[in-house]
């Protein structure tokens, strides 16, 4: 062999394992997440998802650049609950953030109306309801990745003992309101008359940068308190939309100050992917985007249309919530899926997505929608989704009903049964037949009803359910 093929020969098996070695380093680097919660956002709050009042160009572009699902679901129609299952990965039998607070135990009419008392919320002494630091949250199951962590926002899974820095995030603190908000622990050294929104995303954008400096991989998890009420809305962006829709009567006023608020809402998730692509983390970085349940009640409510029922209802209305998951060149732009998810497939997900291992003896509830957002399947493993709503609230004597009571709801095989815990009774809608819940056929399908009631049994037992308990205040004829 002459020596100049020998050099020759040499320098191509050089260049060939530093290719190799290149590839090899870009398949292994772990994906960036940042993952943005909005709070009261209903299904029919996007313009992308239908609704042509709505201003959301910023969203819109993400629902444009990645997959967006047309049956998502939230854990929970009302927001501890369903920010428990996020951060958890678990349904609320075992998590036992059960509800926002105990409204009935304040109202004695109810009260002496309630057969069973509902099981206790998880309470720790001195931190209040929320989340214990005995469940591994997604931020602590990242960390073991080698993820650097951060939480600015709505927490509402306990205060002190049990607040953001004592469940896996490196920074963060809580921020409740929009103007004048309130903050946990307490932050004497920001402007609490600036809008939350803009310092939650101020504050993320220099988490993201400290992080790129650190060559460190980052789980950004982004909790908007927009669009929940107070509704306090930019002025600016109010008077926009009073002169749009000057003489629509259709609109109320409310209505009108919350798609001045879903605009900010997308001002700041804007910024946030502006932000990315100018430090060059764009094809790096996972985008997750959802809301904590469906749409509180307005005057014609044009945000959850055309489905029934608002927050703090299990109907349709008041569960359904937009998803979208964007990573650029690996999830395909555009693209839409018709299967349920639920919020505790997040956190499997995202563990799946970035290669991060399970938390050991460790119970997660969800599926991982790894394959299906990569395309590689089109369908989940998943038998039924269910959910456990236990909110007794404000009964009406005259009518003899509460507003919200004691429910068990499973969906399965297209159809959705729900079990009322007070009378023992049963309610069967065929979503796939009747999505927008108008017509009840549990007399239609009795084999439905039963299959149903045996898979929720199950999925009682698997979960360790609480059974009810008898009200010794029961005092209801």
């Amino acid at each position: 062999m002459s020596r100049f093929l020998f050099f020759l020969l040499l320098t191509l098996a050089f260049t060939s394992c530093k290719a190799q070695d290149a590839n090899s380093n870009a398949i292994d680097k772990k994906p960036n997440v940042v993952f943005i919660l909005a709070d009261d956002l209903g299904i029919n709050a996007l313009n992308s998802y239908g609704n042509e009042l709505v201003e959301s160009p910023n969203i819109d572009k993400l629902f444009a650049e990645g997959m967006h699902f047309t049956n998502g679901y939230a854990n929970d129609p009302t927001c501890a609950p369903s920010r428990a299952s996020i951060l958890s990965g678990q349904y609320a039998p075992r998590h036992k953030v059960y509800r926002v607070a105990d409204r009935y135990k304040k109202d004695k009419k109810t009260l002496e109306a309630m057969k069973f008392l509902p099981p206790d919320i998880n309470k720790v002494k001195g931190s209040g309801a929320g989340l214990s630091l005995d469940k591994i949250t997604i931020a602590e199951a990242l960390k073991s990745n080698d993820y650097k962590t951060s939480a600015y926002g709505k927490w509402h899974l306990g205060k002190n003992e049990l607040q953001i820095q004592n469940q896996g995030f490196d920074e963060g603190f809580e921020m409740t309101g929009h103007y004048n908000f309130k903050t946990s622990p307490q932050q004497d050294d920001l402007d609490n008359s600036l809008y939350s929104a803009d310092v939650i995303t101020e504050k993320t954008i220099d988490f993201i940068e400290n992080a790129k400096d650190a060559n460190k991989p980052f789980f950004a998890y982004v909790p908007y308190y927009l669009v929940h009420k107070p509704l306090e809305p930019k002025a600016e962006y109010l008077t926009h939309f009073k002169q749009k829709l000057k003489g629509n009567k259709d609109i109320g006023p409310d209505e009108i100050k919350v798609l001045a608020m879903i605009k900010s809402l997308d001002d700041s998730l804007g910024q946030l992917m502006e932000a990315l692509k100018t430090l060059e983390l764009e094809d790096d970085t996972i985008v997750v985007f959802t809301s904590d349940n469906g749409h509180y009640k307005t005057e014609s409510n044009i945000f959850n249309q055309p489905y029934q029922g608002v927050k703090g209802q299990t109907l349709e209305g008041g569960i359904r919530v937009p998803y979208i998951f964007k990573w650029k060149n690996k999830i395909e732009a555009g693209s839409v899926s018709k299967e349920p998810i639920i919020h505790v497939d997040l956190y499997p997900t995202i563990l799946g997505l970035t290669g991060t291992s399970k938390p050991e003896n460790y119970l997660l509830d969800g599926e991982d929608l790894t394959d299906l957002l990569l395309g590689k399947t089109k369908e989940t493993d998943r038998r039924a989704l269910i959910w456990e709503y236990t909110n007794y609230a404000n009964f009406n004597v005259k009518r003899q009903e509460f507003a919200s009571q004691w429910v068990n709801v499973i969906q399965m095989d297209g159809f959705k049964m729900t079990e009322d815990v007070e009378t023992n009774s049963f309610i069967l809608y065929n979503l796939t037949d009747d999505p927008y819940e108008t017509k009840e056929v549990s007399n239609d399908y009795p084999e439905m009803v039963q299959k149903l009631k045996e898979e929720l049994e199950r999925w009682k037992l698997n979960t360790e359910y609480e059974q009810p308990r008898l009200n010794p205040d029961y005092k209801r004829n």
